[in-house]
């Protein structure tokens, strides 16, 4: 294991830690050093402030500040796995299962599906592997019909046997499947001003607008886009944002972070559609948002579902803050 230490020049305004890393740590290493491997290296207790660690890569850094970065490229690199994923799917994580379906609270930072790193674990396959164990099979059948993105948690939902398939796709298909997810927003200065319980309605067509960090940002565009609707409620109010419920009629590629953003009420911890040069008061650990409930009739017997996924601690926590 390597250590390397540096000062933040004072010649540097506040930056945020994972930015700052970016830009200073593959000189340091003399090697290209991706976004998820710092963020790896700031979870993982490897990165410390004026001698303190820090497991935040939101928190702001200053000018004379010490970082120690501790760096080993053997367990970077060579497929080992990472503290901050997911390796095993407990079975406190099932919200709903019955002979066709099966649901599970997504943790946030673990990718819906298969990556393009076979090593990283993802939802599709640890479900499966659940199965396959439980059932004492050799490889269990899982559907996957949506997705979540890889910082959003909550309710997924899976099929057990193919012959649920087409059900649950009709389901998605026609939007007979009521989405609700919670977000906790920043204000931005010259939004429009919402009170408690006020709803609202952003609709407009999305589409690719600009990259950010190799990743594509969408936004509203006059042509060449798709139609994209979503309601929004206000659960509560705070000085600079609020807690909010949003329920998508679409599902578009991030359509309630690219439509909160264009309301001026980016959800604090989005690496994407947060204003770069912006640190919140309150720095968040992870994209504040959560995929808290699914309503639905069920494809195979009519009977009406609703599963919901708790607000994991981390919203809890970060809600607190603002009481």
């Amino acid at each position: 294991m390597q250590r390397f230490q540096t000062r933040i020049p004072l010649s540097m305004p506040k930056i945020r830690l994972d930015h700052f890393l970016a830009e200073w740590l593959p000189s340091a290493v003399s090697k290209e050093v991706s976004r998820t491997t710092i963020r790896n290296l700031i979870v993982g207790g490897a990165v410390y402030v004026n001698r303190h660690r820090c497991k935040n890569a939101f928190t702001p850094v200053f000018s004379g500040a010490v970082i120690e970065v501790y760096y080993d490229e053997e367990r970077l690199f060579k497929g080992r796995a990472r503290k901050f994923e997911v390796t095993r799917l407990g079975t406190d994580r099932i919200l709903f299962e019955d002979e066709w379906l099966i649901a599970v609270n997504k943790p946030s930072g673990l990718p819906s599906q298969p990556t393009l790193d076979p090593l990283r674990p993802n939802l599709f396959n640890l479900v499966k592997n659940l199965l396959s164990e439980r059932e004492q099979v050799e490889d269990h059948y899982v559907g996957l019909h949506h997705r979540l993105d890889r910082d959003t948690s909550g309710v997924v939902l899976l099929t057990k046997r193919e012959d649920a398939n087409k059900g649950v796709s009709e389901l998605f298909a026609d939007h007979r499947i009521q989405k609700s997810y919670h977000a906790i927003s920043w204000r931005a200065p010259g939004s429009k001003v919402f009170g408690p319980a006020d709803d609202f309605t952003v609709e407009n067509y999305l589409g690719v607008v600009t990259e950010r960090s190799g990743k594509k940002c969408y936004g509203a565009v006059k042509s060449g886009g798709d139609l994209a609707i979503t309601d929004f409620k206000v659960i509560e109010v705070f000085r600079d944002g609020y807690w909010l419920e949003a329920r998508p009629e679409t599902g578009r590629t991030h359509q309630i972070r690219a439509h909160l953003s264009e309301e001026g009420l980016p959800i604090f911890g989005d690496d994407l559609y947060f204003p770069e040069g912006i640190s919140p008061i309150l720095p968040p650990p992870r994209l504040m948002l959560h995929a808290h409930k699914l309503e639905f009739n069920h494809p195979m017997t009519g009977v009406e579902i609703k599963i919901e996924a708790p607000l994991p601690e981390e919203l809890v926590n970060y809600l607190a803050q603002f009481k």
